[in-house]
């Protein structure tokens, strides 16, 4: 399913359409799960209309400059943001939340995680350009609850030891470390669980496979680029061919004044067959929206299936060019 969402920032109004996705195996138990983009959480908590960013405004004002609520409001207000004075007190109660949750270390969640007997600790780091601090999360892989969030300006050993300290310190049993390869993260591991069985991300793995694979990958990209190109072009030419050209509609037959026999059935009006144009009109639309498929790497990147795609286009349209010019023309005698 698309779902629309409108979303205030301080930046201005951001409208951004998210694909939905849920298996559509009926028989599964999770049938009516529903998985949505991570760029919900990226841009703003779940069903809040305004950003993150809006709502670490209001935290920091609040707390570090001793801004008011209502005074908070009226700022937002003539930035263009919106806001309720009402409205100004959830976003602070949700700031709240956020940092509880970076903190860690809280009771509660050190209980669920001995309620299930232990967990898989799983530490991984984000960086969004080169310049910024390295966000590293640890979080726990059987239930997918995030631990400790810390945004470091190291990557060495002794940085990231302190951050398993930290797991370590929550006294819970940790069966198992997943990390990527990051040399620094791989001997903070070592040095803070020496005992503990670690292992390599699978999908980490995966990538590092594909390596080679770049190459290829660019220009398979580039290739489909380009017969994308050529087929908008053809399409545009077809456009300004079909212009001109306006269906006349077929007089309405007159209708008779007899009843039907009784039995008989009127029989439906056949449908107006499509123009050799209009047909191409249809593969080039198809062919647009192959150059476009979605992907998953490394087993399956995009640039490969879109081009597995246009094969199958191809296929489709070298067998009726075939199959027509083996059609016998009008006239034509053995």
């Amino acid at each position: 399913q698309h779902r629309d969402r409108f979303i205030f920032r301080l930046d201005g109004l951001v409208h951004y359409i998210c694909r939905d996705k849920s298996c559509p195996d009926q028989e599964w138990d999770g049938h009516g799960i529903e998985y949505r983009p991570l760029v919900d959480l990226r841009l703003a908590l779940p069903r809040m209309s305004f950003g993150l960013d809006v709502v670490v405004a209001v935290g920091e004002r609040h707390l570090l400059q001793g801004r008011s609520l209502s005074e908070l409001g009226r700022e937002l207000t003539d930035q263009g943001v919106p806001v309720h004075q009402t409205h100004v007190g959830r976003l602070l109660r949700n700031f709240l939340a956020l940092c509880k949750m970076a903190r860690g270390g809280e009771q509660q969640v050190r209980q669920r995680r001995l309620n299930q007997g232990g967990m898989v600790l799983m530490v991984d780091g984000v960086q969004f350009d080169d310049r910024s601090p390295v966000l590293y999360l640890c979080w726990d892989a059987l239930s997918g609850s995030p631990l400790f969030g810390e945004r470091m300006e190291s990557r060495d050993m002794d940085a990231l030891s302190g951050l398993l300290h930290r797991v370590k310190r929550m006294e819970v049993p940790v069966l198992g470390v997943v990390t990527d390869a990051e040399r620094g993260l791989v001997s903070a591991v070592h040095k803070v669980f020496p005992q503990v069985p670690y292992h390599l991300c699978h999908t980490h793995f995966l990538k590092n496979c594909a390596k080679p694979m770049d190459l290829d990958l660019r220009q398979l990209g580039q290739s489909v680029a380009e017969r994308a190109e050529r087929v908008r072009k053809m399409e545009k030419r077809l456009d300004k061919k079909l212009a001109p050209v306006s269906r006349v509609p077929a007089p309405p037959e007159p209708q008779s004044s007899q009843e039907p026999a009784c039995g008989s059935s009127s029989r439906p009006p056949a449908a107006e067959p499509i123009t050799e144009p209009e047909r191409v009109k249809q593969m080039c639309a198809l062919g647009r929206l192959d150059a476009r498929a979605s992907g998953k790497a490394p087993l399956a990147p995009p640039e490969q299936v879109r081009h597995q795609r246009l094969e199958e286009l191809r296929q489709v349209v070298d067998a009726a060019a075939q199959k027509k010019a083996r059609r016998p023309r009008p006239g034509w005698m053995s």
